[in-house]
């Protein structure tokens, strides 16, 4: 089974925006990495200001390679959480995502308080509207799962070493990287994909 508002094989992305928007934006992200957390929190409003208006379709794809190489299952149980808040609405998915980067556990090596399923929920309360019985269910059972490491398994076939990745149609776009890389301004990511 899988959740609302994915694509692909095994319906390995989440989208967000319109399918058959004129662009595709991939966006390709870890759930446990600094990386990721920091390009989020840069443009991850000004991706979903795009799709909204229709100029792209934004599909996330998430790695777990932190999972396999410091231990611990809190990026697959993050992205299964991301599931069950899909099926609630694609407002409701990206909110929450923000959300998670925001309380993302450092250093990941020793917190891996995503793997903890009321942790997950406790930082959903502060999503408004997406706290509900059945999301509850789903993030404490694992209904999503079996579906987040098909994610994970699919991320690996972008031949992609690390994250935060995007990449707009078939360009790569260099939004930042490791904590030491300066994350690329909203304004400059606006200007790359108008170029």
């Amino acid at each position: 089974m899988n959740p609302a508002h994915t694509t692909g094989a095994h319906g390995a992305a989440v989208y967000y925006g319109d399918p058959d928007a004129p662009h595709v934006l991939r966006v390709f992200l870890e759930m446990r990495d600094r990386g990721s957390r920091r390009m989020a929190e840069s443009l991850l409003t000004t991706f979903r200001a795009g799709a909204d208006e229709g100029r792209f379709v934004v599909r996330f794809h998430f790695a777990a390679s932190l999972d396999d190489s410091v231990g611990g299952s809190g990026s697959r149980r993050a992205v299964a959480a991301l599931g069950a808040a899909s099926d609630a609405g694609q407002g409701p998915f990206a909110a929450y995502l923000a959300a998670l980067f925001a309380a993302q556990p450092f250093p990941p090596g020793a917190d891996d308080r995503f793997a903890d399923p009321a942790a997950l929920l406790d930082i959903a309360g502060g999503v408004p509207g997406l706290r509900s019985p059945d999301f509850d269910r789903k993030v404490t059972e694992g209904t999503y799962l079996s579906w987040a490491g098909q994610v994970v398994a699919n991320f690996t076939e972008f031949g992609i070493l690390g994250t935060p990745v995007v990449r707009y149609d078939e360009e790569d776009l260099a939004v930042g990287g490791p904590d030491d890389t300066p994350v690329i301004a909203p304004s400059d990511f606006l200007r790359r994909i108008a170029a």
